[in-house]
């Protein structure tokens, strides 16, 4: 390893920690005024401050923290991000590519090994610290919207294969140097934590979410279960063998399945990640590299630029065979090979470990940081390049404007929030915009609650930076008058109304003025009764029952029942009539969703039925057209039984007869 660098300028944690947002914020503008992707510019001025620079930093104490909390995020915000649907219907070409790209590169590096002179035992750790790879150019994939490209879904699987397998390597190999001798049992012994702790992890760990989040409400206490969650099973990893960033993606994939994918909590777990922690491992990255050492140490340069020639050429004949396999594109293939190119999170650990043992010499520690360097370098140059180029997955929905401009009237925004929730989950599930609307009343000349519409439109619930919000406000003489108004006026395409769970007179359905809006809107309207967290729902249970709705309507409900489902990560169910089975089935199948659901028809007893499959954590979806004769003909009191009955949440979408028809 180097020798140890003059003692660093800055002590205080006040210019440490400045001189660290500093960089994160000038140096990603520098880079790309030159072209270059911000990641490098990171490197780059990590090298600057950091101990073989100008030594404003040393790469110990608060940076260290950082960084080492940045490592995990990276690993964590690649598993949260993938799309589960997708990473399922590609796993077994992630199991192939991650096949080739770990063995390709271990058994070069293992032979590169051997020329050098070294043991089995070094020159198999040298092989295994090639084989893995670390997703270093990753944010530049969410900020180009190709997440959801298959080849990155196979490229994010693949790395779970390679890090866990390196650590096994690792593990194997120091057990058999050390005392004991790596018996079989010892490795046997690993495997099975190994394997248990996955298992523990993506199964576990989302019932112990959904456990928490239906007893415990509110976006921070939310916000730290996810963190305290990620952290835990981080260290628990670390405990058994495995490297942290392994559970760290496995806390990724489990928080993936517990939480809607466009809630507030997600983005603000990926928002601490991406603007702090990730930047600061990416100067650290940079701060430990010493480039006098490629020149002044030995073999170091030598051994550097065998294993970068190595790296590359490894990871390419990779990527390679694995698109003449599944057939993709020259700009897929260079994006999985620029994706997984890049060497830092299990190989840095990996060769400190060898050289500790003596199962190698401290210039190979140099030359790997001359290969991490020049992969952190070339990998984000690559995936920046070819990315660009690649055509997200095309929408497969038919109809996206119904959560285009979405209105929720609210009159008292801290008893309406999970009302307000759901709005705000489907709004950005479409990338629509969420309306809040508070009707002033108009009585004889006197206006009542104008005084408190400025104050309810600045609730909290209201002040979300990832929520596009266009607050409105009226004056009218009814409320239900007013709702229709506004949603003409705004070009509103959808109502959505909150419901107690029953009706307030005889003979209406959810009460005077919802059933004044319901029956008498022009565009779909929503009466929703949220009864649980919308965070870790069970099931989105849809229900079609006899002469509910007419046949040119069922691909509009089927849609829209898969459409959220998707967006608050819950398997759909669907419980039809036999009449509508096969349409319902063609429809559900001609969306190409890749999203669990399963379609069942319903029995001559049909209430019985839905009642006897409805569970507390469940969401039950209605679907209605035409008049409130047919309505009540149809679904009769269903509504009010399920809410008399459950604590599920319910939503009644309600489709006006004349809904699709040009204007007049």
């Amino acid at each position: 390893m180097p020798g140890r660098p003059e003692e660093a300028l800055l002590h205080e944690p006040l210019p440490i920690f400045l001189t660290i947002m500093a960089v994160i914020l000038i140096a990603p503008l520098l880079s790309e005024r030159v072209r270059l992707p911000g990641i490098i510019g990171l490197i780059v001025g990590g090298i600057l401050i950091g101990p073989y620079g100008f030594r404003l930093l040393p790469n110990a104490g608060i940076i260290l923290l950082f960084a080492t909390v940045g490592l995990i995020y990276l690993m964590f915000n690649a598993g949260l991000e993938i799309d589960l649907g997708q990473f399922n219907r590609v796993r077994n070409r992630s199991i192939v590519f991650g096949l080739l790209t770990f063995f390709i590169p271990l058994v070069a590096g293992t032979i590169f090994g051997r020329v050098l002179g070294f043991s089995w035992l070094g020159a198999i750790l040298l092989g295994s610290a090639l084989s893995s790879h670390t997703l270093l150019a990753f944010p530049i994939l969410t900020r180009s919207g190709v997440v959801l490209n298959e080849t990155v879904a196979v490229t994010v699987g693949a790395t779970v294969f390679t890090d866990v397998s390196a650590f096994l390597v690792l593990a194997i190999v120091t057990g058999i140097s050390g005392e004991g001798g790596g018996s079989v049992g010892q490795v046997a012994t690993l495997v099975a934590l190994v394997i248990g702790f996955a298992a523990l992890v993506l199964l576990g760990l989302p019932r112990l979410g959904r456990f928490f989040f239906r007893r415990f409400h509110g976006h921070s206490i939310e916000f730290q279960f996810v963190l305290v969650a990620l952290f835990v099973t981080a260290l628990v990893a670390e405990a058994i063998g495995m490297h942290a960033v392994v559970g760290a993606f496995l806390a990724g994939l489990a928080v993936n399945s517990t939480l809607p994918r466009h809630s507030q909590v997600t983005y603000r777990v990926l928002f601490l990640g991406e603007a702090l922690f990730i930047p600061a491992f990416l100067i650290y990255s940079g701060m430990i590299t010493d480039p006098a050492a490629f020149i002044g140490e030995g073999d170091a340069l030598t051994i550097g630029i065998g294993l970068t020639v190595i790296a590359y050429v490894a990871k390419f004949l990779a990527a390679y065979i694995t698109a003449r396999i599944f057939h993709y594109s020259r700009d897929e293939m260079m994006t999985m090979f620029g994706l997984s190119q890049c060497q830092a999170a299990v190989t840095l650990p990996t060769v400190l470990v060898g050289v500790e043992m003596a199962l190698f010499p401290a210039s190979v520690f140099s030359g790997t940081m001359l290969m991490i360097l020049a992969t952190s370098v070339t990998s984000p140059l690559i995936v920046q390049r070819f990315a660009r180029r690649l055509t997200p997955p095309a929408p497969t929905l038919r109809h996206d404007h119904l959560f285009e401009r979405v209105l929720v009237p609210v009159s008292n925004p801290g008893t309406q929030e999970g009302l307000i929730r759901l709005a705000g989950i489907l709004t950005r599930e479409k990338g629509g915009t969420l309306m809040p609307l508070h009707i002033a009343l108009d009585t004889q000349g006197q206006i009542v609650g104008f005084a408190d519409q400025q104050r309810l439109m600045d609730a909290e619930v209201f002040k979300d930076a990832d929520t596009r919000i266009q607050p409105l406000r009226r004056v009218d003489t009814s409320v239900a008058r007013g709702i229709l108004h506004s949603a003409i006026e705004q070009n509103a395409s959808l109502i959505v109304l909150g419901w107690r769970g029953k009706a307030m007179f005889r003979g209406s359905v959810f009460g005077t003025v919802l059933d004044e809006v319901l029956w008498n809107a022009r565009l779909p309207a929503m009466v929703a009764r949220i009864g649980t967290s919308l965070i870790g729902l069970a099931e989105v249970i849809m229900v079609v029952t006899a002469d509910s709705t007419a046949f040119d309507f069922l691909d509009e409900m089927a849609e829209a029942a898969m459409t959220i489902a998707d967006a608050l990560n819950a398997p759909l169910v669907v419980l039809v009539d036999a009449a509508y089975y096969e349409r319902i089935c063609d429809e559900l199948k001609s969306l190409k969703i890749e999203h669990p659901y399963e379609v069942h028809k319903l029995d001559a007893n049909p209430t019985a039925e839905i009642m006897a499959r409805v569970d507390t954590q469940d969401l039950v979806l209605l679907s209605t057209t035409g008049t409130r004769q047919r309505f009540q003909s149809s679904l009769g009191t269903l509504p009010e039984q399920l809410a008399a009955q459950t604590t599920a949440s319910l939503l009644v979408i309600h489709y006006p007869a004349t809904y699709g028809e040009p204007s007049p």
